[in-house]
């Protein structure tokens, strides 16, 4: 960390950081499953940097948080850190965003799909959770688009539980059922 003055704090390290974070958790996993977000940012659906930033040198330091999930925003890159964060991370549980929540462009179940196939070349399936990059309901997405991205997000997971052979979760928002379009 950079103090004010341009050396280096002393005192408010990536360490003691970490330490900050397993002291405000300290005794909640005996009593429900502690996540741990990463975040990049999102000001009005605006990336905060030029480039796309990698987890690869932060990765020793996640694995010290006292955390039994440990999020990863992975679409907004094109999921260039999903081997590293495998190889890694092999004791908790990591949930990968497979929705990019700085675009209106809603995904594809089989673009869901496909970048969840492309995690479980490095991520053992009873340890991955999908999820989206980030929230998307403060800035500037509608409500409409928010619900079919997830829409498509357990769509999509669907297609893979299926080729796993694992049960698939209920979409009622799928389910023609439901509906209100008109027909004829």
């Amino acid at each position: 960390m950079i103090s004010k003055r341009g050396g280096v704090d002393q005192e408010m390290t990536l360490d003691f950081l970490v330490e900050v974070f397993n002291r405000t958790v300290r005794g909640l996993r005996e009593k429900c499953e502690v996540w741990g977000h990463s975040c990049w940012g999102n000001p009005s659906q605006q990336r905060m940097f030029a480039t796309n930033q990698s987890y690869k040198p932060s990765l020793e330091l996640y694995n010290k948080c006292d955390a039994d999930v440990l999020t990863f925003e992975t679409c907004t890159s094109g999921g260039m850190d999903l081997e590293a964060i495998g190889k890694s991370i092999t004791a908790k549980k990591i949930a990968i965003g497979v929705i990019d929540h700085h675009t209106l462009q809603v995904e594809t179940p089989d673009q869901v799909a496909a970048f969840i196939r492309r995690a479980l070349e490095f991520i053992p399936a009873e340890r991955l959770v999908i999820s989206s990059d980030c929230g998307m309901g403060r800035e500037g997405m509608s409500r409409k688009h928010a619900f079919f991205k997830m829409v498509a997000l357990v769509q999509g997971t669907n297609i893979v539980r299926r080729e796993l052979g694992f049960p698939e979760a209920q979409a009622r928002a799928a389910d023609p059922r439901f509906s209100l379009a008109l027909s004829g």
